[in-house]
């Protein structure tokens, strides 16, 4: 009976620590249906705390705030850069204070005499100026020329391609352009009168005009020139020039030619000159320019005494202009026309200055040369013009 008691102590905290089965089906009852767990629930993300940045401390502020206040750009820069160094936590709010700072007190660009130099010079966009300057930069500075190049690259690039767009935009114009339009040119007129030991009156007009497409370029020209001399017609010369000239490259153009003439001086009521052929733009640059043509042509008289003359010719000719100053030009304009029985030169010279605007005053000397005159009329005929110009 003695045993009893001891047994029962030594098999009491086995019993206490195996559950009944009444108590596991209880335990079971209550653990979750698995399908109806929400997962974020049932799993919840492992949080970690993240410790702050410590804070600046009070006597790096200070000397950034000292360095800010001095507005010195290198000292600035010095106390951040060492800030930085010595205070790694605070990098963020180090650069937070030195981007407030340079937002309210940008940075000095260092003084570039020649950058700021090539820069106007292509600001003018003149680009000889450019070239110049690009070169004396280069040479003066071969530290920087591998710089100062890739700006010019730039530049001339940048001029190619505006250069490009206009000429795109000024063909787009040409093509939409109806024939009577896009037409530029001159009138021109002078009068004279004198008296005393000879009375005469004479009066001088003219129009040249032209019109240049992609391909095609028309000119026309009017002249009249009338005098009278002691009652008497000294001077009645008229003629009308229609000449289209089609453009196969740079260079050369094909041309035609009309030329219709009337000078009773000269012995003839009407001449007809009908030509074709070939020319070449021998100079053509804004100061000089010089074109020669040539080719057969047709040629009809009708003279005052009620002969008439029809032969085959050949034509050559050349058209000049030289721009000597920005106000003065010099203009020169010839034909000759060899035929069998007669051949005629047709010569004028002329000198222009701007005055103001578009008006110019002239001085042009004319000559006409036929070796076959009429009986009685001089192989010779020369005229000097003081005129007013209009350009248009």
């Amino acid at each position: 009976m003695t045993n009893l008691p001891r047994l029962a102590a030594l098999c009491l905290p086995l019993a206490l620590a195996v559950p009944s089965a009444h108590a596991q089906d209880a335990a079971e009852s209550l653990q979750p249906n698995p399908l109806l767990v929400d997962p974020v629930l049932a799993n919840p993300i492992p949080t970690a705390l993240v410790p702050l940045d410590p804070e600046l401390p009070i006597a790096v502020r200070a000397m950034i705030d000292a360095a800010f206040a001095s507005g010195d750009n290198d000292d600035v820069e010095a106390v951040a850069r060492f800030a930085r160094r010595t205070n790694p936590g605070n990098i963020g709010e180090i650069d937070a204070l030195l981007a407030y700072y340079r937002s309210e007190h940008p940075p000095e660009t260092p003084p570039d005499p020649v950058g700021n130099m090539l820069a106007a010079a292509m600001a003018s966009a003149k680009d000889a100026d450019v070239e110049a300057v690009g070169k004396l930069a280069k040479e003066t500075n071969p530290e920087n020329a591998q710089e100062i190049e890739e700006r010019l690259l730039a530049y001339r690039a940048e001029r190619k391609r505006l250069r490009d767009e206009a000429a795109a935009a000024e063909r787009a114009k040409l093509a939409a352009a109806k024939f009577w339009q896009n037409w530029k040119g001159e009138g021109q007129i002078g009068a004279s009168q004198s008296s005393g030991n000879t009375e005469s009156v004479g009066l001088s007009a003219g129009v040249a005009l032209a019109r240049k497409g992609i391909d095609w370029t028309h000119k026309f020209r009017a002249q009249a020139d009338y005098q009278r001399t002691n009652g008497a017609t000294s001077v009645e010369r008229y003629l009308g020039e229609l000449e289209p000239q089609y453009r196969i490259n740079d260079r050369t153009f094909a041309y035609g030619l009309g030329r219709w003439e009337h000078d009773r001086i000269l012995g003839y009521d009407t001449r007809w000159n009908l030509s074709g052929g070939l020319g070449y733009k021998v100079v053509d640059n804004k100061k000089m320019t010089l074109s020669l043509k040539g080719g057969p042509a047709f040629r009809q008289t009708d003279f005052v005494n009620g002969e008439e003359d029809t032969e085959l010719t050949a034509l050559a000719g050349l058209d000049f202009g030289w721009q000597l100053s920005p106000t003065l030009r010099l203009t020169q304009v010839a034909s000759t026309i060899i035929g069998e029985a007669n051949g005629s030169t047709s010569s004028q010279t002329a000198l222009s200055a701007k005055l103001t605007g578009a008006l110019s005053a002239r001085i042009a000397y004319s000559a006409q040369i036929d070796t076959s005159p009429p009986p009685g009329i001089e192989k010779v005929d020369t005229q000097t013009r003081f005129t007013l110009v209009y350009g248009f």
